[in-house]
C-alpha cells in the first residue's frame, strides 16, 4: 500500500508540474499593456502571483545607429515565496549579428548599471539568450558570476528584483519570459518529470 501511495504522489507531482506550465498568466504584454520603461532608474512594476507569469515584449533599434529600445521592469517576489525559474518562451529571437539578446538582473527596485558599462558590476547576473535557449530555464545560467556580476543562489528568495532587456541589432527582437513563483523551492522540472516517469514504470511493474 505504501508503494501505491508513493507512486500516486510522485505521478501527481509530475502531472501538476506539467499542467502548471500550460496555465501561465500573461502579466505584461507590450502589445496590450504598452511599452515597458526605457529607464533603469524607473522600471515598470510588474505584479506577480504564485504560478507561472509571462512577460512579453520587444527590443532593438528602429534604424541603424538609432536609439536602442531597452526594456526595464521590476517584480516583487511575495514573502514566503521563491522565484524558481525564468524560462525563455517560443518566439523569442534576437536581431543582432549573433542572434542573441541581453537579460540582466539586479536586486532592488532599480537597475543602476549604466548602459555603456564595461563590466556587469552591480548586477546579480546576466545572460545572452537566443533561439537556442527557447524552453531553457535562464535563471541558473544567470546565477554564475560573470564579468563582474555577483552571482546568486537559485531559487531567489522573497524581495524586489529588476530586469534589463535589450537587443542592439536593427529590427524588432521579440522575447517572452515565463517567471515561475511558488511557496516552496521547486526542484528542476526535469527531475520532476523523471520522478513521474519512474513512478509510472514502477506502477506498471507492480501491476504486472
Amino acid at each position: 500500500m505504501q508503494h501505491v501511495v508513493g507512486i500516486r504522489l510522485a505521478a501527481g507531482l509530475c502531472a501538476a508540474t506539467l499542467s502548471a506550465g500550460a496555465q501561465a498568466v500573461v502579466v505584461w504584454n507590450e502589445a496590450v499593456n504598452g511599452d515597458l520603461s526605457n529607464a533603469g532608474l524607473a522600471p515598470t512594476a510588474v505584479a506577480l502571483s504564485p504560478g507561472f507569469n509571462d512577460v512579453l515584449g520587444t527590443s532593438g533599434r528602429l534604424v541603424a545607429g538609432g536609439a536602442v529600445d531597452r526594456d526595464y521592469f521590476t517584480i516583487v517576489v511575495p514573502a514566503g515565496n521563491f522565484l524558481n525559474s525564468i524560462k525563455l518562451l517560443p518566439g523569442s529571437a534576437g536581431v543582432g549579428p549573433l542572434g542573441t539578446s541581453f537579460l540582466g538582473l539586479q536586486a532592488g527596485p532599480q537597475v543602476t548599471v549604466a548602459t555603456n558599462a564595461t563590466t556587469a558590476s552591480g548586477l546579480l547576473g546576466w545572460w545572452h539568450y537566443g533561439a537556442a535557449d527557447i524552453g531553457t530555464d535562464l535563471l541558473p545560467l544567470m546565477a554564475t558570476p560573470n564579468n563582474g556580476s555577483s552571482g546568486f543562489s537559485v531559487p531567489l528568495a522573497a524581495g524586489s528584483y529588476s530586469f534589463w532587456v535589450q537587443d542592439t541589432g536593427v529590427g524588432s527582437a521579440t522575447y517572452g519570459f515565463e517567471l515561475g513563483v511558488s511557496a516552496v523551492p521547486a526542484p528542476p522540472s526535469t527531475w520532476m518529470l523523471g520522478l513521474g516517469l519512474a513512478a509510472l514504470a514502477g506502477w506498471r511493474r507492480w501491476c504486472a
